[in-house]
């Protein structure tokens, strides 16, 4: 979805993706301890992920960010996204983030970079629900996610895995 947002919360801007940082965001999620956290955990190659990109561009309900540090916006220090947008009953996903921790070392930037989407999503969007899936063994996303102030609602196994379904309500 072409979208021109930016917000800030604390340290952290979160600015719509832009073509020049999807191959960073390829790399970053193609690292194994990343891409363990994902529900499709394969490699994602050069040209998949540029395919994705085009697809993505052509999506009214799907919103993806790079996040920086505030004042160093040279290049992105995670991603997150909006996704399953849904206007009509005005709720979306949260997901889809990965923090390059080599780029960064201070705690709470996932915190940050949750808390900043969530205000995307309740303040521009007028979203009422943000919900969110996540294993269950992903204790330090688990932790974010509560901290940001999501609810466990559900907990279901897919593919040999268990999953915790989580809400936030504005």
């Amino acid at each position: 979805m072409r979208s021109n947002f930016q917000h800030k919360f604390e340290d952290i801007i979160l600015k719509s993706l832009e073509q020049k940082n999807i191959e960073d965001l390829r790399i970053l999620r193609n690292k194994k301890e990343n891409r363990k956290c994902f529900i499709y955990q394969n490699e994602i190659t050069r040209e998949e992920q540029e395919k994705w990109y085009k697809n993505y561009l052509k999506k009214e309900n799907d919103i993806m960010f790079s996040a920086f540090i505030s004042g160093v916006l040279e290049k992105p220090i995670g991603y997150a996204a909006l996704y399953n947008i849904d206007k009509s009953s005005k709720k979306c996903e949260f997901g889809r983030i990965v923090v390059d921790k080599s780029r960064i070392s201070k705690k709470g930037i996932g915190y940050q970079i949750t808390k900043c989407l969530c205000e995307i999503g309740f303040e521009k969007l007028g979203l009422e629900l943000i919900y969110l899936e996540v294993f269950s063994d992903n204790i330090p996303a688990i932790k974010t996610y509560l901290k940001a102030g999501f609810v466990e609602k559900n907990r279901y196994e897919k593919e040999g895995k268990e999953i915790i379904y989580m809400e936030l309500y504005k």
